[in-house]
């Protein structure tokens, strides 16, 4: 290669990182989280299979844009359907019922046989 073609070539690549960092830079623009993130990625971002993610596309759940092979979903639509998903906790039981059962069962538990000595067989007791 001539050194013309290879300054040329320097030069072609300092201007496309200059572009890039100005664009990674833009924080001004209207929608910083519209950002359309492929199917791949929103299921690692959802913690989920890329199957499922289909699903809540087929199931109107998740605006896909794109062709069939190059889908891709919102950020935003992504963390609404990541939020819609959360399992909320249910009501517990409280603590009066657990020490109830517990003790129940600590009541019908059957106890351990104790050996007297070596040469005396093992006794039960009759409440089992």
């Amino acid at each position: 290669m001539s050194p013309g073609a290879l300054q040329a070539l320097a030069d072609a690549a300092e201007a496309l990182a200059r572009l890039a960092r100005e664009a990674a830079s833009d924080t001004d623009s209207k929608h910083p989280n519209d950002a359309l993130v492929p199917l791949v990625e929103a299921a690692r971002i959802a913690a989920t299979s890329i199957r499922v993610v289909r699903d809540a596309i087929r199931n109107r759940q998740l605006v896909a844009y794109g062709r069939m092979r190059d889908r891709a979903v919102r950020r935003t639509d992504l963390d609404a359907w990541i939020a819609s998903r959360e399992v909320k906790p249910s009501q517990g039981l409280d603590d009066a019922d657990i020490e109830r059962r517990i003790a129940r069962l600590a009541r019908t538990r059957p106890r351990p046989a104790v050996a007297q000595s070596k040469g005396e067989p093992v006794r039960r007791s009759s409440r089992q």
